[in-house]
């Protein structure tokens, strides 16, 4: 966990406060938080809690006090005035980044295996431009996969400007060299994020 740590302050600097948990360890929720989980499968419930406590330790080490992270109608959390974040999971661990709005306008963070995408996903993932990247790269099932994860992150840091629900057809990605930007969406031009492997797990951020 403590290289899933690393990579992340790799990618975001250090003005961004990192939160990395083990998702099969209990956590406590707080009252505001527990009513969006009360009906889930213990798996979530831990998965869920994990993930918030992932965010308090990520808020404090940006200065804030611990915080109930509540879920939206929209089942987006619902940040502290002045912060945004993000939250995200595997198997593995829980992953929560956070910054001040001054510094970061909104956030996206994802993490995912770093195992192919089947081939059979490429055309529902990827837009014709990322396909004609995929075909010059050595393991493209890899970085397909790792396209997936950029989009994620992605529309984890659109929705709180947008309001949007968007599909994968949405954004095209410009990958280069551990890097990406988003190009094609005139709204999401200033969007940019990093990506790279660690510890067999893929991780990915945006943010403006």
């Amino acid at each position: 966990m403590e290289g899933v740590r690393a990579a992340l302050r790799q990618m975001l600097g250090p003005h961004a406060g990192i939160g990395v948990t083990d998702p099969a360890q209990d956590a406590a929720l707080w009252d505001e938080e527990a009513a969006a989980v009360a009906r889930a499968v213990p798996k979530r419930r831990t998965e869920f809690a994990a993930g918030r406590c992932a965010a308090r330790a990520a808020m404090a080490e940006i200065g804030f006090a611990p915080a109930a992270i509540p879920q939206g109608p929209d089942r987006a959390p619902i940040w502290p005035s002045g912060v945004s974040g993000s939250i995200a999971h595997c198997d593995a661990c829980c992953v929560s980044v956070v910054a001040l709005k001054e510094d970061h306008q909104t956030l996206g963070v994802d993490i995912e295996p770093a195992t192919p995408l089947a081939p059979d996903l490429f055309a529902v993932i990827c837009t014709t431009a990322e396909r004609a990247w995929l075909a010059g790269e050595p393991d493209p099932g890899l970085a397909a996969k790792m396209i997936f994860s950029a989009k994620e992150a992605v529309y984890k840091a659109q929705y709180p400007l947008t309001g949007k629900v968007i599909g994968f057809d949405a954004v095209t990605l410009d990958m280069t060299d551990g890097a990406f930007r988003v190009v094609g969406d005139p709204t999401l031009a200033n969007m940019k994020g990093a990506i790279l492997i660690e510890g067999g797990l893929i991780l990915s951020v945006a943010y403006v």
